[in-house]
C-alpha cells in the first residue's frame, strides 16, 4: 500500500496537532530508525538541506557520531525550519559543519564523497514541487557521479512524491528509506533503488 504526498502531510499534521506528538519527536524517530538500518558502515558524507528532510539527516549524523563513526556533514539552502535549527544547534557541539554557499564549495563535497563509504541524501523531502535551478541540478549530478553508496532519506532529491517525475535532475539511490509510508511516486521511478519503510509513530485513522 502506498500513500499520496497530501495524505502523508495530513497524517503528520494530525499527529502533531491533535495528538500532541511533537514534530521533534517524529524527527528523532525517523533519524534513529534510519541510523539503526545503516550503522554497519564506517564513514559517511551527509548532505542536508535546511528543511525537515535535512533535519532527519542531522539526527542520523548525530547518532552515527555518538557511535564512533566518521561523519562529514554538508549543509546548504536558505530558510531553515525550527526543527532543523534545533538539531543543527545540537550537532554543532559535536562536529564541524561544512556549509555549501555556492558551486565553489562543491570541491570539498566531492572529495568527501569519494573517500567515504556512504553518501546520504537529505536535501529535499516529499514537498518538492518545482523544477530545480542549475545549482541543485549540478549538485545532484555530482552526488550521482561521486557517491560510492547512496542512501536517500524518505525520497531521492529531485523526485516528485506522487508521480515519480523528475524536476530536472534526480538522485539515483542504492536504497531509499521511506519515512512512515511508501509514497505513490516511489513505485514509478527506479531511482529509488531498494525501498524500505521506517516506522516513526504517525497516528493513523482507526479505519485504516
Amino acid at each position: 500500500m502506498t500513500i499520496s504526498k497530501n495524505k502523508m502531510i495530513d497524517l503528520e499534521k494530525r499527529t502533531i496537532d491533535e495528538y500532541k506528538i511533537d514534530s521533534l519527536i517524529l524527527m528523532e524517530n525517523a533519524g534513529m530508525g534510519i541510523y539503526r538500518e545503516i550503522n554497519q558502515y564506517n564513514s559517511y558524507t551527509i548532505v542536508c538541506g535546511k528543511g525537515n528532510n535535512g533535519g532527519d539527516g542531522l539526527v542520523i549524523a548525530r547518532h552515527l557520531i555518538l557511535n564512533g563513526k566518521l561523519v562529514e556533514v554538508f549543509v546548504l539552502g536558505d530558510k531553515m525550519t525550527k526543527e532543523f535549527a534545533k538539531n543543527l544547534e545540537i550537532l554543532e557541539k559535536l562536529t564541524e559543519i561544512n556549509y555549501i554557499e555556492d558551486e565553489n564549495d562543491f570541491d570539498g563535497l566531492v572529495e568527501s564523497m569519494e573517500v567515504n563509504e556512504v553518501t546520504l541524501d537529505a536535501i529535499f523531502g516529499i514537498g518538492l514541487n518545482r523544477p530545480l535551478n542549475d545549482f541543485y541540478k549540478k549538485l545532484i549530478n555530482l552526488i550521482n557521479a561521486h557517491g560510492n553508496y547512496i542512501i536517500a532519506v524518505d525520497i531521492p532529491s529531485g523526485m516528485d512524491a506522487d508521480t515519480g517525475d523528475e524536476y530536472g535532475a534526480c538522485l539515483g539511490a542504492n536504497i531509499t528509506y521511506a519515512i512512515s509510508d511508501i509514497k505513490d511516486g516511489q513505485l514509478l521511478n527506479s531511482k529509488v533503488g531498494e525501498l524500505k519503510k521506517i516506522y516513526i509513530g504517525i497516528v493513523r485513522y482507526l479505519d485504516e
